[in-house]
């Protein structure tokens, strides 16, 4: 049986239903049988058993929102073509200048999310010819094209001769592919100077608002693609360096792939930035967003090490580090930090890099695979932990045959190395409440919660073990997680990962592209405000008012053991993450913690942060209105009244999957 949340259906018809074969739009029931049909079909055909029984199970589990997968199988499992159900992967960096951008490209344009790690180390790995002119670079579209006045041509390109150092051209082929070529076209004349230029032809590029079929969505035109290769042209020509690119460049060239992807107008963009703590560019980097006004398509993280812990941490460089750390955080929130020493146990290989979430810990070119079971619908007696157990194991199965999903070659060499998933859990702070009694502020150490925690953990490594015996490949290297499942979270109406409500009354913003045919009805609607938004072009922040909807999940004897984020204080918050990162998760926690700066002393945020950062693999803050057209914005009871009389409509269809806003679902 389905139990939409009060916003679920409008969430799920928004975000994940998609046009059947006849025309008609999937039901929840439609989407489900989709997705366990896709997942099922992954496993090897010469060992997949009886799947009868497990199909009708993960249907059932589904359907009522016991066990939901991470949105990106929601969205493309099951679908005809390639199955890109990888959530989030690491751009690595090699000698080849293009190998880094062109995966970050690639993977942004399927949906998926990239984290990487810009220390000088990785950096400067791809050498470029010293001592070279400044490539040039035209952008050429016929005339009759429906959008080139968005794509400017340069007038008169000139011709391709075939001769080494004169121009070569590219004709852009209207995929993805095609797009990805060029940008590799222009990196490679950079690196290689073959030419002295080159010529890039968009004339083939659908128009602007062509319906994508295969990912779905409306395509946004060659604009954004003519703007994005200019804008890397240019920080190439002009780097600091002549025989490579410094971090910064680096960065900026990410920065802005990235604002030029929005794949079909239904995926924005979500990165994480990392650097070594002890990288001579390291104070540069931790106010690279505030100094510049850039970078803000990517989350920022310093990375701690061994070194750190054992020494570095006491030295007076790590004691400025920490103090311009402090600082930058309570201001803004960022950066935040990647405990990479932490992250590394039980690994094989180098996982200085993360998602851009921070819950998984990744090797180069490799992906996240998620899946979550909903704790707030899971209640104390002794049939109900047993089904517990059964969602457990069939979310962990799922997961393990995701990592048959097709990729590309580069990626599917570690996963099948590592076959790395990562079971999650939501709805942890109604569970805290209707099973244990127990108020958020409280969870933190409750030693039933930490043995519960530790058995269920047990429950997914055993079943990983066994069904990896079974299909006769590697046991996961890491199994359990804690993702934010802010999307996912909204279908049951249940919180979000293990964190606690943001607040009771709140205005929740969601940013639409201008050409989302979604965004009509609340343009148009008279009952809801919108504004441009600041931080991308062609884009509308909508701004629902919203009540948070846990007090109809939680029995009303027990509504006094709700507690929002400004009840909770940061060390509370912090000694939750620590539990569930020692008791449940083997690889990381995605954790924001949300704190209110009138209320909160510079001081205590410094020594929480540095008090527990060693028994954590990463972690971040918030301070309430560091960021214009944040994702969160706090009422009081008497504000939200007062809006809500005037009519704003009380809904709030998420498009972020972070607490944090800054990592969008599909």
């Amino acid at each position: 049986m389905t139990n939409w949340g009060p916003i679920g259906q409008e969430v799920y018809e928004r975000t994940y239903s998609r046009k059947m074969e006849d025309g008609t739009d999937e039901d929840w029931h439609d989407t489900v049988r989709r997705v366990v049909a896709g997942n099922i079909s992954l496993a090897p055909s010469n060992k997949k058993g009886n799947t009868v029984l497990e199909r009708i199970s993960l249907q059932e589990s589904i359907e009522a929102f016991d066990i939901i997968p991470a949105g990106r199988h929601l969205w493309v499992s099951g679908v005809r073509g390639r199955h890109f159900t990888n959530n989030c992967f690491r751009a690595g960096f090699t000698k080849s200048l293009a190998e880094h951008f062109c995966f970050m490209f690639d993977e942004l344009m399927k949906g998926g999310g990239v984290g990487s790690n810009y220390s000088e180390e990785y950096v400067s790995q791809a050498k470029l010819t010293d001592g070279a002119k400044p490539v040039k670079l035209w952008i050429h579209c016929v005339p009759e094209h429906p959008n080139v006045d968005e794509v400017n041509p340069d007038p008169s390109p000139p011709s391709y001769t075939g001769s080494k150092g004169k121009v070569g051209t590219f004709l852009v082929d209207d995929s993805r592919e095609g797009w990805v070529g060029a940008l590799k076209a222009l990196l490679d004349v950079h690196q290689n100077y073959e030419r002295e230029g080159i010529t890039i032809n968009l004339s083939k590029v659908r128009s602007r608002g062509t319906a994508i079929k295969g990912f779905g969505g409306t395509a946004s035109g060659p604009g954004p693609l003519a703007d994005m290769l200019r804008s890397v042209n240019d920080v190439i020509v002009n780097r600091t360096s002549s025989d490579r690119l410094s971090w910064s460049e680096a960065m900026m060239i990410d920065h802005h792939i990235a604002r030029c992807v929005i794949s079909g107008n239904v995926r924005r963009s979500a990165r994480m930035s990392i650097m070594h703590w002890n990288d001579d560019a390291i104070f540069d980097f931790i106010n690279c967003k505030q100094d510049t006004g850039e970078h803000w398509t990517t989350n920022i993280s310093v990375e701690l090490d061994k070194d750190w812990f054992d020494f570095g941490q006491h030295t007076m460089r790590g004691l400025d580090l920490k103090a311009a750390v402090s600082k930058s955080a309570y201001a803004n929130g960022e950066p935040g930090l990647y405990n990479s020493f932490a992250a590394s146990e039980g690994e094989n290989g180098d996982v200085r890099s993360s998602n851009p979430c921070g819950e998984i810990a990744l090797e180069d070119w490799e992906p996240c695979n998620l899946g979550h079971v909903n704790l707030a619908q899971m209640e104390d007696s002794d049939g109900d932990v047993r089904y517990l157990n059964d969602c457990l194991r069939l979310m962990t199965r799922f997961l393990i045959r995701a990592t048959f999903a097709d990729t590309t070659d580069k990626t599917k060499e570690v996963v099948d190395r590592n076959r790395r998933i990562g079971v999650g859990l939501f709805g942890f702070q109604e569970w805290c409440i209707n099973r244990f009694g127990v108020k958020y502020s409280d969870a933190g150490g409750d030693l039933r919660i930490e043995q519960e925690l530790l058995r269920m953990q047990a429950i997914v490594r055993n079943e990983a073990v066994l069904y990896s015996e079974q299909l006769g490949i590697p046991e996961p290297i890491k199994v359990t997680t804690i993702a934010p499942t802010g999307t996912i979270a909204k279908l049951p109406g249940v919180s979000e990962g293990i964190h606690p409500i943001y607040a009771k009354y709140f205005i929740r913003r969601v940013r639409y592209a201008n050409d989302d045919p979604a965004l009509v009805k609340f343009v148009t609607d008279p009952e809801i405000t919108t504004e441009p938004c600041r931080y991308s072009e062609n884009t509308t922040v909508v701004n629902f008012i919203c009540e948070d909807e846990i007090f109809l999940n939680v029995d009303e004897n027990r509504h006094y053991l709700v507690e929002s984020v400004e009840d909770i204080g940061i060390e509370d918050m912090l000694a939750v993450q620590r539990m569930v990162q020692e008791f449940w998760s083997d690889n990381a926690v995605s954790f924001t913690v949300n704190f209110n700066p009138d209320k909160l002393d510079p001081g205590r945020l410094h020594s929480a942060l540095w008090d527990n950062i060693e028994y954590l693999k990463g972690t971040t803050v918030m301070p309430d209105g560091s960021r214009p057209q944040a994702p969160y914005e706090r009422l009081t009871k008497s504000e939200y009244q007062t809006l809500a009389k005037t009519g704003k409509k009380n809904f709030a269809a998420s498009s972020d999957e972070c607490a944090s806003g800054a990592c969008p679902v599909k």
